[in-house]
C-alpha cells in the first residue's frame, strides 16, 4: 500500500507514520517532531527518558561508555537479532521497531543484580566506574547473541571500550570466567539471557513477543528546518528523491560515519536500512551481498559463501573484516557506509574499499526502481551518487587452487582504529603446481595517498613472472618502494614509515606463499603477530588477624556502579527552567581579540547569550587565584580577555535553553582578531633560542664538569600525554538563597568554592561544593574545574537559574592541562665498570601558557630514584609555549625524573658493551635498600636468566621477529603534604556509621579504604559503614585530591576519628557490662557524649613520616620489524606496598597505573598545527592502549612481610608508583630494535628512540 506514498497522493500521505515506535526495557516509547533529526539514543536516554545509566565520553562510538543492546528484526529473515550498539551514533528516530535495553534493564536494586554486573563488582573490575556499564552491556549483548561464548571471543569483543583506571586485566579476567571453555576452577554459570524476559509486563503470562512487534513502514516527521524519513521499498526512496527536489539530503543505515565524519547542513534524512533489496544475500555465478549489510552480518555471509568452490577467499576477507574499528561499530556500520566515506572523503584508508578492489569486486547502483548499473570500486570513488543508492556488491569467483590472496593491517593500537595502512594482494597462478603469474596481479594500498589504489608498475612487472624467483621478488620490492609515495598526512603515520611498510607488507607476501622455500630464519616474516588469550597473576598477602583490613574486597559501591545507579555529574537530575551552556574557543593560538559576531549562534532556535571577559562585571578574571593560593604563580583567566595564549583558550560561553543548542551556537560565535598575529611558539628550543622572557631559570649551574675515563652525551626527549578520564569536566551551579551550590568534576573542592565565590561576587560562605564521586582525575581535574565552574557560575548569576556545562571531549582535550613535556640534555661520566663520576643536565620543561603547577621541583627530588647522585648537577629551565597550560598527570615530575635516569644507565651499559642491570647495580644506593633482594626475587619470579637466554636464541634464528627483555629498579620517595579532614558519625537509632571526608573519590578506592579503616577501628561489619558526598562544609579547606596521598590521609584522619569516638566511649563502657554496640552508643547519647569526631592528616602528623616504596618491573616485547606492530608478551612487576589496607584496590591501582604508563611510552601522541591547533583532540587520533594492548602475561606480586612502621596502619601508596615503571617496557621495545637494527647492518650501539615519533619507533630498521 506503501508503493505511491510519494507520487502526490495525498490520502496516501495521510496514512504515513509521523512518529517512530521502539521499546526500552520493555516499555513502549513513540518519538516524534519534538526531537532533532540530529539527537543521538543515549542522548535521548539521557536527557528525557533520565537513564542516566547510559554514559557518554567521546560521542564516536569508540569509548564504549555508551553500549546499549539492540534487539532488532532483519528486514529479508524477520529473524531479530540481538547485538551491542553505541548509542551516541545512532539517531533516536533511526529505532523504529528496535527493542532496546540498558544497563537499568539488565539489572537494578529493585529486580535485582544481572551475573554481568555481579560478576564485575566480585571481581573487582571497576575503578571509577564511568565506562562499567558499557562493558557490562557488550558483554549482556555477547551472551545473548553467542549463548556460550568462548573465552576467545571475550576478549575479542571488548575493542570497542576504554577504560582508563583499571588496566582491563580484571574486566577480562572477570568476564572470560563466564566463557564456555573457562577452567571449572573460575567458570561462573550465567543464567540465560532470555529467561529474564520471558514473562510478559503485562498479562504476567509467557511472552509471544507479538505485544513488542512494530511493523517496518514509511515514516514522515517535520523537524522544524529538518525533515526525517524512513522508507522501506526501493520505490518509496525514488520517490522521496523526487520529491524533495535539490535540497541536501543523507541516507541512514548504521550512521556510524558520524564518528569519523560530522555531517554539515543536511535538510533531509532518509533511513533505508529496512529496505529488504539492499540487505539481500544471494550466490549464482557470483556471490551478491547487500550493500547495506553490516559489516558483522556481512564477514557472516562471506564465511558461509566460501564453503562453496571458488569462494574460499572470502574467508580470508571475512577475517579481515572482523577485525575493523570495534564490535558495536560492526553490528550498525554498512559496506555500503563505509564505501560511502571513501568515496566523499578519498584518503579515507578503508579496509573495505582495498580488499573488495583486490579481488576485482564490483558494485551494483540503483538510479531509479529496478534500474542499476555496475561500476569498479575505482569508478565509484568519482560516480555522480546523487539521487541513487548502492545495492550491492558482486563478489567473483576465483578458482580455488590457483589464486592466492593475503591482506593486512596495521593499526596505531590492536583494535578500533583506523589503519595506518592496509593491503590486499592477489595472484592468479598459472597451475596449482606453479608460481609463474597469469595474468596482471591486484596489488591494492590503503593509507598511501588519496589517488593511489594500485600499485601498477609492479603488479606490470610481475606479469608472466616466476613471483617466487629471487631475482623477480627482489626486482618487485624494488619497484615498488620506487612507485609508493605516500603523501603527508597529520596526524598520523609518516610518509618514511608508510612507504616502508607497505613495502614490508607486500614482502610478507611473498614470503607466505611457499614457506618451504624460505629460509627457516626468515619465515616468520610471513606470519603477523598473533596474540594468545591473555593470563593474569596477582601475589599477594594477607593478615586475617585484622580484617576487615587488609581484606582482599571489592570496592564497596562496585555493584551500583555496574548496574549504572552511580550519580556522576552530568547524572544529577536537571533542575525546572536549567539552563546549558557551552564554550567558545579560539581557533589560533595567538594575537589580539577585537570583537565577537554572534549573528549567527542567535539564530540557533533555543539561544540566549553569550557572556566574556567583559561580562565579569569587574570580579577578578582567574581561575588560579595566585592571591589565595601559592601554588600557583599566573593567574589564568577563566576567559580569555584580549590577548590570547593558546589555540582552543576559552573566549567566553553560550547560553541556551537545550545542550544541543548551546553546543551549535558555540560553534557559530565568530571571533575577530587583530591582523598580523604572531607565529605561534611551540617548541621548546624555538623559545630558547628566540626570547629569554619565556624561559624561568629554576637553577643555574655553570661548572666545569671533572674528566672521566668514559663521556656519552645525549638527548632524552619525552613528549604530552592528556589524562583521558572518561567523565569530561563538568560543573552544575544552582543559585538560591542568595549563594551557590556547586556539583564540580573536580579534585580540589576548595578551589572550585573560592574561585567561583570571587566570580559571582559572594563571600566563600555563600558557595557550597557538592562531590559525590567523578569519573577519573589522574591529576586533570586538580585545577582546570575551576574554570568551568566560574565560567558556569558567572552563567547561573547572570539568568538567575540553574545552568549545566557539560565539555564534548574535543573541547575537553583543547582546553585542558596535558603531561609537561620535556627535553633533557645531558653529559655522563664515569668509569670502566659503569659506576658514574659526574653526570651535568639541562632539564627543559614545556611548562604550556604559564607557569602553574609545575613539576619540576619533583622532578628533581624523583630523579635520584635508588641511584646514587654525587657529582650530579642539574639546571632546569621552565619554558613558555602558545599550548594550554601543562599540569600534574599521573605521577608527574617521577615518571619523566626516574625515566630519565634509568635511561642514563641503559646508555652506560651500551656503551660498555654491559647487561644494563649490572650498571644498575653498581650505581644503586646500598643503604637499607632491600633492591638487590627484591631483584633477585622478581628474577626468580620471572625466570629472568632462562628467558634472556631463550630471548637471544630467538632472535639468532628469527631475521623478521625480534624480541627484548628488560629490568628496571626503582625507588619512589614518597613525600608527606596536603591537608585533609574526615568526620565520623554514629548514629543513636541503629548504631551505624557515616563518614564525610574533604578527600574526592574518583576511583583509586578511597571510600573502600576507608570503610575498612573504620571498621577495624570501631570493629564493625562494613555493611554498617557509610560514607557521604564530600563538601566544602565537612571538608571545608581540604587540599587536592591528587599525588597518591588522598587514600592514606583520608584513611588516618578516619582512623583518628574513630579513635577519638572510641576514647569517647570508652568511660560509658566502662560502667556498662558487656554491652552491644547498639546499647552502647545509646547510653553514650542519654549521656550527652558528641557522637562526631572529626580527624585530621597533615604533613606534619607526629605518627606517619616520609618513606620509601620499592619496586622492580621485569618486561618481555616482541616486535614484527617488517611492520613495527609490537607485542607485550609479558610482564613481571613487583611492588612493595607494606601492609595493604586493601590488597585488590591496591592490585587495581598498580595494573591500572601501568598501563597508562604504557600509553605514555608506546602510542599516546600530541601534535600540534603550524596555528598551534591540537590535532589529536579526539579518540579517532589519540591512541590510549586497548584491552589486547595490556600484556599478554601479566603477574603483579606486592611484596610480603614488609609491613610500614613510617605509613597509616603499616600501608603505602599505590596511586602512582607502577607508571614510573612502564618506561621498562619501552627500554624492551628498544632492546628487541636494536637486535633487529645489528641484523640490517647496522651498529651495536646505542641509538636514541626518544625522539622518534612513538608511531615510527617500531619501523627503523625496515629493509
Amino acid at each position: 500500500m506503501w508503493n505511491y506514498l510519494f507520487s502526490g497522493d495525498t490520502s496516501q500521505e495521510t496514512n504515513m507514520a509521523s512518529e517512530v515506535t521502539l521499546s526500552i526495557n520493555g516499555k513502549s516509547i513513540t518519538v516524534g517532531n519534538e526531537v532533532l533529526a540530529t539527537t543521538t539514543l543515549s542522548s535521548y536516554l539521557r536527557e528525557n527518558l533520565k537513564l542516566t545509566g547510559t554514559k557518554v565520553n567521546c560521542n564516536e562510538g569508540i569509548c564504549g561508555a555508551c553500549i546499549v543492546v539492540a534487539k532488532i528484526e532483519h528486514p529479508v529473515s524477520k529473524t531479530k537479532e540481538t547485538f551491542s550498539i553505541n548509542s551516541c551514533l545512532v539517531p533516536i528516530l533511526n529505532c523504529h521497531g528496535w527493542e532496546i535495553k540498558t544497563i537499568e534493564g539488565v539489572g537494578n536494586r529493585k529486580d535485582d543484580y544481572h551475573p554481568v554486573q555481579k560478576q564485575l563488582a566480585e571481581k573487582n573490575a571497576t575503578q571509577c566506574g564511568f565506562c562499567s556499564p558499557g562493558f557490562a552491556m557488550n558483554m549482556f549483548s555477547l551472551l545473548a547473541d553467542e549463548k556460550k561464548p568462548t573465552m576467545q571471543q571475550v576478549e575479542d569483543a571488548f575493542g570497542g571500550n576504554i577504560c582508563r583506571c583499571t588496566g582491563y586485566r580484571s574486566i577480562l579476567e572477570a568476564y572470560k570466567a563466564m566463557a564456555s571453555d573457562a577452567p571449572a576452577l573460575t567458570r561462573r554459570q550465567c543464567a540465560d539471557i532470555e529467561d529474564l524476559e520471558k514473562f510478559c509486563s503485562k498479562s504476567g503470562k509467557p511472552c509471544s513477543g507479538e505485544c513488542k512487534k512494530v511493523k517496518a513502514q514509511p515514516i514522515k516527521i517535520k523537524l522544524g528546518a529538518e525533515n526525517w524519513r524512513k522508507v522501506v521499498t526501493t520505490t518509496e526512496l525514488f520517490a522521496a528523491f523526487a520529491e524533495i527536489g535539490e535540497d541536501s539530503y543523507k541516507l541512514v543505515a548504521g550512521n556510524t560515519s558520524e564518528g569519523v565524519y560530522r555531517s554539515q547542513s543536511v535538510v533531509h534524512y532518509i533511513d533505508i536500512k529496512d529496505i529488504p533489496d539492499l540487505r539481500q544475500v544471494s550466490a549464482s555465478e557470483n556471490f551478491k551481498l547487500g550493500a547495506s549489510s553490516t559489516l558483522t552480518e556481512a564477514a557472516r555471509a562471506l564465511r558461509t559463501q566460501a564453503s562453496t568452490a571458488g569462494f574460499k577467499y572470502l574467508n580470508e576477507i571475512a577475517s579481515h573484516w572482523e577485525n575493523i574499528a570495534n564490535l558495536p561499530i560492526r553490528n550498525i556500520g554498512t559496506i555500503a557506509g563505509n564505501l560511502s566515506m571513501k568515496r566523499e572523503h578519498p584518503e579515507f584508508a578503508s579496509d573495505v574499499f582495498t580488499l573488495l578492489e583486490a579481488v576485482g569486486a564490483q558494485l551494483q547502483i540503483l538510479t531509479g526502481v529496478d534500474k542499476r548499473e555496475t561500476v569498479s570500486l575505482p569508478g565509484f570513488l568519482n560516480y555522480s551518487i546523487k539521487k541513487r543508492v548502492l545495492e550491492s556488491v558482486l563478489f567473483p569467483a576465483l578458482d580455488d587452487a590457483t589464486h592466492r590472496l593475503r591482506t593486512f593491517h596495521v593499526l596505531p593500537r590492536t583494535q578500533s582504529s583506523v589503519s595506518y595502512v592496509n593491503a590486499a594482494f592477489l595472484v592468479r597462478l598459472s597451475s596449482a603446481t606453479s608460481w609463474d603469474v597469469a595474468e596482471k596481479p591486484r596489488i591494492v594500498f590503503g593509507g598511501i595517498r588519496a589517488s593511489f589504489i594500485h600499485a601498477t608498475a609492479t603488479e606490470n612487472l610481475l606479469v608472466s613472472k616466476n613471483i617466487l624467483d629471487p631475482v623477480v621478488a627482489s626486482q618487485a620490492i624494488s619497484v615498488l618502494n620506487s612507485e609508493v609515495r605516500p603523501d603527508e598526512v597529520l596526524p598520523g603515520a609518516g610518509v618514511d614509515y608508510r612507504r616502508k611498510l607497505a613495502v614490508g607488507l607486500f614482502y610478507k607476501f611473498l614470503l607466505g606463499l611457499d614457506p618451504n622455500q624460505v629460509d627457516p630464519r626468515y619465515k616468520s616474516g610471513a606470519e603477523v603477530l598473533t596474540r594468545e588469550l591473555s593470563s593474569a597473576k596477582q601475589d599477594f598477602e594477607t593478615n586475617e588477624s585484622v580484617f576487615p583490613l587488609n581484606q582482599p574486597i571489592g570496592k564497596v559501591e562496585a555493584l551500583a556502579q555496574c548496574a549504572g545507579e552511580i550519580e556522576y555529574i552530568d547524572d544529577i537530575p536537571t533542575r525546572p527552567g536549567e539552563l546549558h551552556a557551552a564554550f567558545v574557543l579560539t581557533k589560533q593560538a595567538t594575537g589580539a581579540i577585537v570583537k565577537y559576531n554572534t549573528d549567527e549562534a542567535a539564530k540557533v532556535p533555543g539561544y540566549l547569550n553569550f557572556y566574556s571577559a567583559a561580562d565579569l562585571d569587574g570580579v577578578p578574571n582567574s581561575f588560579t587565584p595566585i592571591d589565595v593560593y601559592s601554588s600557583f604563580l599566573d593567574d589564568e583567566e577563566i576567559f580569555c580577555s584580549k590577548e590570547v595564549k593558546y589555540a582552543g583558550q576559552p573566549v567566553g560561553i553560550v547560553v541556551a535553553e537545550t545542550r544541543a543548542a548551546a553546543v551549535q551556537a558555540a560553534e557559530l560565535v565568530v571571533i575577530e582578531y587583530e591582523t598580523n598575529a604572531p607565529k605561534p611558539v611551540l617548541d621548546v628550543m624555538e623559545v630558547i633560542k628566540m626570547t629569554r622572557d619565556r624561559v624561568v631559570v629554576v637553577e643555574k649551574n655553570d661548572e666545569s664538569p671533572p674528566k672521566s675515563a668514559n663521556t656519552v652525551k645525549g638527548i632524552f626527549e619525552i613528549g604530552h600525554q592528556y589524562p583521558l578520564y572518561m567523565e569530561n569536566l563538568s560543573s552544575i551551579v544552582v543559585p538560591h538563597d542568595g549563594g551557590y551550590d556547586v556539583y564540580p568534576s573536580t579534585q580540589w573542592m576548595d578551589l572550585d568554592q573560592n574561585v567561583v565565590a570571587r566570580t559571582v561576587g559572594v563571600p566563600a560562605n555563600k558557595v557550597t561544593v557538592y562531590v559525590k564521586r567523578i569519573g577519573g582525575g589522574f591529576g586533570g581535574k586538580q585545577s582546570r574545574s575551576s574554570m568551568v565552574s566560574a565560567a558556569c557560575a558567572l552563567a547561573a548569576k547572570k539568568h538567575n537559574r540553574a545552568v549545566r556545562l557539560v565539555l564534548p571531549l574535543t573541547t575537553n582535550m583543547e582546553v585542558t592541562s596535558k603531561r609537561f613535556g620535556q627535553r633533557n640534555e645531558y653529559e655522563v661520566g664515569f668509569d670502566n665498570a659503569g659506576k658514574i663520576e659526574y653526570v651535568t643536565m639541562h632539564v627543559i620543561q614545556d611548562s604550556g601558557c604559564s607557569r602553574n603547577e609545575s613539576p619540576m621541583g619533583i622532578f628533581v627530588a624523583f630523579f635520584e630514584s635508588c641511584y646514587g647522585s654525587e657529582g650530579y648537577k642539574i639546571q632546569p629551565q621552565e619554558v613558555l609555549t602558545n599550548k594550554a597550560s601543562n599540569g600534574p598527570i599521573r605521577g608527574p615530575g617521577p615518571i619523566e625524573g626516574i625515566a630519565f635516569h634509568d635511561e642514563i644507565m641503559e646508555r652506560i651499559a651500551k656503551h660498555l658493551k654491559k647487561d644494563p642491570l649490572e650498571v644498575k647495580l653498581v650505581n644503586m644506593q646500598k643503604l637499607d635498600s632491600p633492591l638487590p633482594n627484591l631483584i633477585n626475587e622478581i628474577k626468580s619470579k620471572a625466570e629472568y636468566d632462562k628467558r634472556k637466554q631463550e630471548v637471544e636464541a630467538y632472535n639468532q634464528m628469527n631475521r623478521w621477529k625480534k624480541r627484548g627483555l628488560a629490568i628496571t629498579p626503582m625507588r619512589y620517595p614518597f613525600m608527606l603534604w596536603n591537608h585533609l579532614t574526615s568526620t565520623v558519625s554514629i548514629y543513636q537509632g541503629d548504631g551505624s556509621v557515616s563518614i564525610a571526608h574533604g578527600g574526592i573519590e574518583m576511583g583509586q578506592g578511597l571510600n573502600t579504604k576507608i570503610t575498612q579503616v573504620a571498621a577495624h577501628i570501631l570493629k564493625l561489619p562494613i555493611d554498617q559503614i557509610s560514607v557521604k558526598t564530600s563538601n566544602s562544609i565537612t571538608g571545608a579547606n581540604n587540599g587536592i585530591s591528587g599525588g597518591s596521598i588522598i587514600s592514606e590521609g583520608v584513611s588516618y584522619a578516619t582512623m583518628k576519628a574513630c579513635q577519638t569516638l572510641l576514647d569517647r566511649l570508652e568511660p560509658v563502657r566502662a560502667t556498662m557490662e558487656n554491652p552491644t554496640w547498639l546499647q552502647l552508643i545509646r547510653e553514650a547519647y542519654n549521656r550527652n557524649v558528641n557522637l562526631s569526631a572529626q580527624g585530621l592528616f597533615s604533613k606534619d602528623v607526629p605518627d606517619v613520616k616520609n618513606y620509601n616504596i620499592w619496586c622492580v618491573c621485569i618486561s618481555e616485547v616482541e616486535v614484527d620489524v617488517l611492520t613495527g606492530e609490537r607485542q607485550i608478551r609479558r610482564v613481571d612487576l613487583l611492588e612493595d606496598v607494606g601492609q595493604s589496607l586493601s590488597p585488590l584496590i591496591d592490585i587495581g591501582q598498580i595494573e591500572g597505573a601501568f598501563i597508562m604508563g604504557l600509553g605514555y611510552w608506546l602510542s599516546e601522541e600530541l601534535t600540534f598545527d603550524e596555528a598551534g591547533r591540537l590535532r589529536e583532540n579526539r579518540l579517532w587520533n589519540y591512541v590510549p592502549p586497548g584491552p589486547k594492548d595490556i600484556p599478554v602475561d601479566f603477574r603483579v606480586y606486592l611484596r610480603r612481610n614488609a609491613p610500614n612502621p613510617l605509613g597509616v596502619l603499616g600501608s603505602k601508596t599505590t596511586g602512582e608508583p607502577a607508571i614510573c615503571l612502564s618506561v621498562n617496557v619501552w627500554f624492551a621495545l628498544r632492546n628487541a630494535l636494536e637486535a633487529a637494527r645489528v641484523d640490517a647492518g647496522g651498529p651495536n650501539d646505542y641509538f636514541d628512540m626518544s625522539t622518534i615519533p612513538k608511531n615510527l619507533q617500531t619501523c627503523k630498521f625496515f629493509t
